[in-house]
């Protein structure tokens, strides 16, 4: 397949929009929720380490079987749609919130309506798009969810300075989910061509190539310095942001993503993604510097923004290299063990980063930087070996 037929094009650009709306929804209740955890119910930074490890951990679990199952049953719609209808109606859960326990739950619930989505929504972009323009594909997607973000940042702020309520934004986070279930139903289709590929086992697993385990490498000592952006939110906080505007800050993070991600997928589809990526984590040190040594408030901005123009070079990057290395057949269980990977690293990290935030001023961000590092070796080497 060289070009996308009119078809695959308009369930390209239907799953961005849904991605978009996604993102709004996520983005009005957690640019919110570590300081309604911290201040109004009163939970510590450990603490909130651990949910939010616990619960993306559960959120990449949930995308190891939906990957799986989208190869096995040859559907990637129905898996996406569930998952959407999930993250739609665990919304209220927030809202009627009263202590960490539900709070958990509702946290979990939600990763995990996420985590069945993921890897078949990965997966179908891969098989509506050429290997030559993949890059650009998971580059426009993400532009599409950043920019979800930056509108979901901005209603959650303003809506906060309004009510001065957590809940009245968390029970407003409802609609935008809604609106994703509709364009995602009438207009989001399967590739036919799905159902022609090689039916799935487990053994195929080992089929597939040695440069694909390399990146998954590379990929793990990444994902620890990639915790929650709750601590970034905290972060802030230390240097007295005030909680109405701390998510205008994850606006202008959103609003560098948005407008890097697609042109980064470009450059990459022309260039080297490998190279993209190394100059993308080398930002991520500075940032992790930055966000270490903040003399004032106002450095917080540049750190919020250097974090977004890495995860505006990279995130779209690692989907685009696991893509690209996999077998046709194979692509959602490629992306469902990608997605264990990362799990597992990410529980790490969000652990270690509450650990070093509770008993380090601006610990969390030592981590980040230790790990950042030797991810940008670990490609490098890689880099070089396959030159």
């Amino acid at each position: 397949m060289n070009t996308p037929s009119y078809d695959e094009k308009k369930t390209l650009w239907a799953i961005c929009w849904v991605t978009f709306l996604w993102s709004v929804a996520s983005l009005m209740v957690f640019s919110l929720l570590p300081t309604f955890l911290t201040e109004e119910l009163n939970v510590s930074k450990t603490t909130l380490g651990f949910i939010e490890g616990i619960a993306i951990f559960m959120a990449f679990i949930a995308k190891v079987f939906s990957g799986v199952l989208s190869d096995v049953f040859k559907t990637r719609r129905s898996l996406i749609i569930a998952g959407t209808i999930g993250t739609a109606f665990v919304k209220p859960l927030f809202a009627l919130s009263s202590g960490v326990w539900s709070i958990f739950w509702a946290r979990t619930l939600d990763r995990l309506s996420k985590g069945v989505r993921s890897a078949p929504s990965d997966a179908l972009i891969a098989d509506i798009s050429p290997k030559s323009s993949q890059g650009t594909s998971y580059g426009m997607r993400y532009t599409l969810e950043t920019a979800g973000f930056v509108v979901g940042g901005a209603l959650a702020s303003g809506i906060y300075a309004f009510t001065e309520s957590y809940r009245v934004v968390f029970w407003c986070s409802i609609l935008p989910g809604i609106c994703a279930l509709i364009v995602l139903y009438k207009f989001v289709h399967d590739n036919a061509a799905i159902r022609k590929q090689a039916a799935w086992h487990w053994s195929e697993a080992r089929h597939l190539p040695k440069r694909y385990w390399q990146i998954l490498g590379g990929i793990f000592i990444l994902m620890q310095a990639r915790f929650s952006e709750a601590f970034l939110n905290l972060r802030a906080k230390d240097y007295d942001w005030s909680v109405a505007l701390i998510p205008l800050l994850f606006v202008a993070y959103n609003i560098v993503c948005a407008n890097t991600a697609w042109p980064m997928g470009k450059l990459a589809d022309r260039t080297s993604r490998l190279r993209v990526l190394l100059v993308g984590l080398l930002v991520l040190v500075v940032a992790n510097i930055i966000m270490i040594m903040a003399p004032n408030k106002w450095w917080i901005i540049v750190g919020f923004m250097l974090c977004g123009l890495h995860m505006g070079m990279t995130h779209g990057m690692l989907s685009a290299l696991i893509a690209e290395n996999t077998l046709p057949h194979l692509r959602g269980t490629a992306f469902a063990i990608y997605y264990l990977i990362t799990g597992v690293a990410v529980l790490l990290g969000n652990s270690i980063a509450g650990f070093l935030a509770e008993h380090f001023h601006g610990g969390a961000f030592y981590g980040g930087l230790i790990f950042t590092s030797l991810s940008a070796l670990y490609f490098y080497k890689l880099s070089k070996e396959n030159e």
